[in-house]
């Protein structure tokens, strides 16, 4: 995968969840958050949809700073510690298990203790700047911190109303619409916290739910924003997908003579879908669209199972012709077919999760309009 520029913004203690939100929805198995506070700098490693580890440039917020504070430990010995580490290109933490000055169960907890604080710290913070750097090197710590995002944006929900957000947010809907009824919640999630996901799941209007439910107003609210956060609800009607999408609109009975002729067909509907996404998020498109092709490979057919594609949105016809050249085109045809098919619907679909339903249906319109 090619790698993509960085989405940048500001931020304030009111939205830096949305900015985890937005990380949280977009797909991507890493990527690497920056925020920068008061000028320093702060970088947050995320895999798999979990806050892995935290980088700090501000020399007070250290590993060594917050090691000083803990009064079984004597600060000339940490000095050495930090000295003899420096001449040996390792790190603290391990020179002081060398020295015998902690143990291993010790080293864990100061480090995971060290990358709360860190994590609590940006938790305080008013305002600044972030950027996110759409990733694929597999970076890793030895002692991770391993929070997922969806128990972060919760803590930060439980210990903040976010009012002026919420009032923003839901003034003028009346309706709420489910993208998943079965999600997977944090294990500490509350049973009044549930009542709420349950009511949407039941109800779907906002002034029934508001109604019904045991929480006062502004709490439902606060909680209705979290499950809108982590992506299971969602304030717009979901559009047709699936099956329905290829009744309405992309259901072509096309014949092809070759696999070149039906991926080139179809590479004329990739390169549409990666001009038009990629004119409103820039070259963050291309990592989009390949999340795509990769949330469903494991279901495309043989031939497809490689499908990459390039700089403008199309599918890289050499890997794809090469796992087909020992096959009778006459007796695979249609599964070839299907599968082009399962990766346009993915592509559409991505759309519509990261640009919303108008786009979604400029696409399709344009694929109606052009009659194959």
């Amino acid at each position: 995968m090619d790698h993509v520029s960085k989405m940048k913004g500001s931020f304030t203690d009111d939205n830096i969840v949305e900015v985890l939100s937005m990380i949280l929805k977009s797909g991507h198995k890493k990527c690497e958050l920056e925020l920068i506070i008061n000028k320093h700098s702060k970088k947050i490693l995320i895999k798999d949809n979990e806050i892995s580890f935290i980088y700090t440039d501000e020399s007070k917020e250290n590993f060594y700073e917050y090691l000083k504070k803990n009064e079984n430990l004597k600060e000339s010995d940490l000095k050495k510690a930090k000295v003899s580490g420096s001449e040996n290109g390792s790190r603290l933490g391990k020179e002081l298990v060398e020295s015998d000055l902690i143990t291993y169960e010790q080293l864990w907890s100061f480090v995971k203790n060290h990358q709360k604080l860190l994590l609590n710290n940006i938790s305080e913070s008013v305002s600044g700047e972030y950027s996110v750097d759409w990733i694929s090197a597999d970076i890793s710590e030895n002692i991770e911190l391993n929070i997922p995002i969806e128990n972060f944006i919760l803590e930060k929900i439980r210990n903040n109303e976010y009012s002026n957000v919420i009032r923003e947010k839901f003034e003028i809907v009346n309706e709420l619409f489910i993208k998943n009824k079965n999600p997977e919640l944090p294990a500490d999630i509350l049973p009044f916290e549930q009542h709420v996901l349950n009511l949407c799941i039941k109800l779907r209007n906002m002034d029934m739910i508001l109604k019904e439910s045991e929480l006062k107003e502004k709490d439902t609210l606060k909680y209705i924003y979290y499950f809108y956060l982590i992506d299971v609800l969602s304030t717009e009607k979901p559009s047709k997908i699936g099956e329905n999408l290829k009744e309405d609109y992309l259901s072509m009975n096309i014949s092809f003579s070759s696999y070149e002729e039906a991926l080139k067909h179809y590479n004329i509907k990739f390169e549409m879908i990666y001009k038009i996404i990629s004119k409103e998020i820039g070259p963050v498109a291309l990592s989009i669209l390949s999340n795509s092709i990769d949330d469903i490979r494991d279901n495309l057919p043989v031939f497809l199972k490689g499908a990459e594609i390039d700089k403008n949105g199309k599918l890289i016809d050499k890997k794809i012709l090469k796992k087909v050249w020992y096959h009778d085109y006459e007796n695979h045809s249609s599964e070839f077919v299907r599968g082009l098919e399962e990766l346009l619907y993915a592509q559409i679909f991505a759309v519509k999760k990261n640009l919303g339903i108008d786009y979604e249906n400029q696409i399709l319109r344009w694929l109606k309009g052009t009659g194959n």
